[in-house]
C-alpha cells in the first residue's frame, strides 16, 4: 500500500522505483488535481494485491469492500470507476467541499477489492 496524502507525497514517490503503469497513472492523477484546482483536496491511496481490508480502513478510514451508506458487504459505492492497465481507479467523493479519495487498486486475482471492481464496473 502506498498512502499519498496529499500531493507532495504524490511527487515524492513519484522520484522512487514504480511499475511504469502506476507511475504513470499517478503522474496523470498529480496533473488533473493540479490543473483543477483541487491538490489540497485529494487523497491517494496505492492498493496493492497483497494489502488487508484493514490496512485500508486504516489509512482512508473506510472499506471499498462495505457500503459505506449501509454496510452492505460487496455493494460498490464509489461516485466513478475506471479501468487502466493493470489498475483499477476509483473516485470517493466526501463532503461539500470538493474532497475526494482516489483509490487506485491493482488488478491482481488475488485481490478482494480487484475483484469487487471486476464485478461492479460498467462496461
Amino acid at each position: 500500500m502506498i498512502n499519498l496524502p496529499d500531493m507532495e507525497a504524490v511527487r515524492a514517490v513519484l522520484d522512487q522505483p514504480l511499475k511504469p503503469a502506476l507511475k504513470t497513472l499517478l503522474a496523470d492523477r498529480l496533473a488533473d488535481t493540479e490543473s483543477c484546482g483541487l491538490a489540497i483536496l485529494t487523497h491517494i491511496l496505492v492498493i496493492e494485491a497483497e494489502d488487508t481490508e484493514a490496512a485500508v480502513i486504516d489509512a482512508v478510514g473506510f472499506s471499498p469492500l462495505a457500503s459505506r451508506i449501509d454496510g452492505n458487504r460487496n455493494q460498490p459505492d464509489w461516485d466513478w470507476i475506471e479501468r487502466h492497465e493493470g489498475w483499477h481507479e476509483t473516485l470517493y467523493c466526501i463532503g461539500n467541499n470538493g474532497f475526494a479519495f482516489i483509490l487506485l487498486i491493482e488488478d491482481a486475482d488475488c485481490s478482494p477489492f480487484a475483484q469487487l471492481c471486476r464485478k461492479g464496473r460498467v462496461e
